[in-house]
Order: C-alpha cells, then sequence, then structure tokens
C-alpha cells in the first residue's frame, strides 16, 4: 500500500499552467510550465516519479483541453473541476490576492484534504462519438 499521497494542483491558462505539488497535505514544489509539448513533458516527469498521482485542474474550456489531451494520451487518471464548483468548494480558503500560484494550491489542498473522484479515461471512440453527437444535437435544434 502507498503510505505517500501526491498531488498536483494545476491552475491552467492560456500560455502556461502553475503546478502545485503536496504529499500528505504539505506543499513541496511549485512551478510554472508552458502549455505545450516541452512544459507537459517536464510535467511528466514529475508524475511519472510518483506512485498513483492525483491530478486537479479546473476546465477552462479550450486551455484546459491540451492539458487533459496530454494526461488521456498517457492514460493519467485526473478530477476536471467544474470552476464554479471549486470556487464553491474552496470558499472556506477565500483568497484577496487571487494568483495562479495560489489557485493551483488550493486546487491540491482541495484534493489533500477531500479527494474527488478520479476520472477514467476515455476510448478515443467514445469521445468521438459524444462530440458527433453533440453535433448532430446542436444541428437538430437549430432546425
Amino acid at each position: 500500500m502507498d503510505l505517500l499521497k501526491t498531488v498536483f494542483g494545476i491552475d491552467v491558462s492560456s500560455r502556461k499552467s502553475n503546478v502545485c505539488i503536496m504529499v500528505n497535505g504539505q506543499k513541496v514544489n511549485d512551478y510554472a510550465i508552458s502549455n505545450d509539448m516541452v512544459g507537459f513533458h517536464q510535467l511528466l516527469g514529475d508524475l511519472k516519479q510518483v506512485t498513483k498521482p492525483q491530478i486537479i485542474f479546473e476546465a477552462t474550456g479550450v486551455y484546459s483541453r491540451r492539458l487533459q489531451a496530454f494526461l488521456d494520451m498517457h492514460e493519467l487518471r485526473y478530477v476536471m473541476m467544474n470552476p464554479l464548483e471549486a470556487k464553491r468548494k474552496t470558499k472556506d480558503d477565500l483568497h484577496q490576492n487571487k494568483t495562479d500560484k495560489l489557485d493551483a494550491l488550493y486546487l491540491a489542498k482541495l484534493q489533500s484534504e477531500h479527494p474527488q473522484r478520479l476520472a477514467y479515461v476515455q476510448n478515443k471512440e467514445y469521445q468521438e462519438l459524444m462530440a458527433n453527437n453533440r453535433i448532430y444535437e446542436q444541428a437538430s435544434h437549430d432546425l
């Protein structure tokens, strides 16, 4: 049984992401990565050093989709939070000076103290089917 619980809180922005790493509820590191293959491989290097890492980030539309696709490609499980839900769940830790670094810390803290369910990586075929279904539903609605 793994005694260490390692959480990666990631605050995703347009060009970079801030990463906060917590082990057993204690912050051990934080850094920024670029939202490209170079940055994602830097993150992957840290993720591979840990048994069963827990990854949490907010769904920020097109910005978080690149990270999500990268994690799916490497079959890593994660929590993708709705931003409003994340804000509601961290309201006890309201912070006056909102920064990307603090957001990554609060996400990691949330997962450390109140673990959210990790998503399973879906098959590519299922993802395509869901995307096509959304297109079909939108076209039907428009007609």
